[in-house]
């Protein structure tokens, strides 16, 4: 009958859950919640999948939300900024999923084997059903469950391969940082550190007024770069450990958990504290 699970399907998002649960560490990042709740100008660094497993995802980059729900994947192309809701699951009454990060040499293996020419556009954020990449994440799930990264690797090039075949183009576009970019990416490393305007103009050989142009072309500032990255690896700490707000606002930089928490509250629309 038509509308009904696909088996195959219900048992690869079982064994996704599964991942989830797991206490061992995995090259992956397991979002868990208690009660539905939004985050505004979620900064999405590279390009990502995220399975909802539990409960389902809601975003928006420009003005129209989009719903994704379990037996589908957000595709995240590469960087930018959007508004995302977690929704929890009635029954449970909780909220679970699981997103991995693509790295460089993946995508930059699917680019030599389609040897096509660059990708120039940007692309659009999807959800996209698991059905339609099925095999290759049934592989990527085994070998990752087998502790095989080379064939895991292997798995999600094809994941890629399949995704471009569909339209979703961006993933393959090249890399082309801004200085801002640059500069957040650099603090993210070190986010404790007590980054001072002369550290950055020297890392990156450039005087003073002109880094403060460069970065007001950006519509940004060092300022506000430093603030951003620093709650940006907040987020993902709260997201991916039990580790007390306390210790996460310590960890970015932050020697008042007041201060951390006001400037994680103006950035994300909610008080660390009810995030976690």
């Amino acid at each position: 009958m038509s509308g009904q699970p696909d088996p195959v399907v219900e048992q690869l998002l079982g064994r996704l859950f599964s991942m989830a649960s797991a206490s061992s560490p995995l090259p992956c990042v397991c979002l868990r919640a208690l009660r539905t709740h939004q985050i505004k100008k979620y900064e999405a660094e590279c390009a990502t999948f995220s399975f909802p497993l539990r409960g389902s995802f809601r975003f928006r980059e420009k003005e129209s939300w989009v719903t994704v729900k379990p037996g589908e994947m957000l595709v995240v192309p590469n960087a930018r900024s959007l508004d995302i809701e977690y929704a929890t699951e009635e029954t449970s009454g909780e909220f679970v999923a699981l997103s991995v990060i693509l790295f460089e040499e993946q995508l930059e293996a699917a680019r030599l084997l389609l040897a096509a020419p660059p990708v120039a556009e940007v692309g659009a954020i999807a959800a996209v059903s698991v059905s339609e990449v099925l095999e290759p994440l049934i592989r990527w799930n085994q070998a990752m469950r087998e502790g095989k990264r080379p064939f895991a690797v292997h798995a999600l090039v094809e994941v890629i391969l399949r995704l471009y075949m569909l339209g979703h183009r961006g993933l393959l576009r090249p890399r082309d940082p801004s200085l801002a970019m640059k500069i957040r990416q650099m603090i993210s490393d070190k986010p404790a550190r007590r980054w001072t305007a002369s550290e950055v103009e020297q890392h990156f050989g450039l005087s003073g007024p002109t880094l403060r142009r460069r970065l007001a072309a950006e519509s940004t500032s060092l300022r506000a770069i430093i603030a951003d990255a620093r709650i940006a690896v907040a987020l993902r700490l709260l997201m991916g450990s039990d580790l007390p707000v306390k210790t996460v606002a310590a960890r970015v930089g932050y020697s008042s958990v007041a201060s951390f928490s006001r400037q994680f509250s103006d950035r994300y629309g909610i008080e660390p504290s009810g995030f976690r």
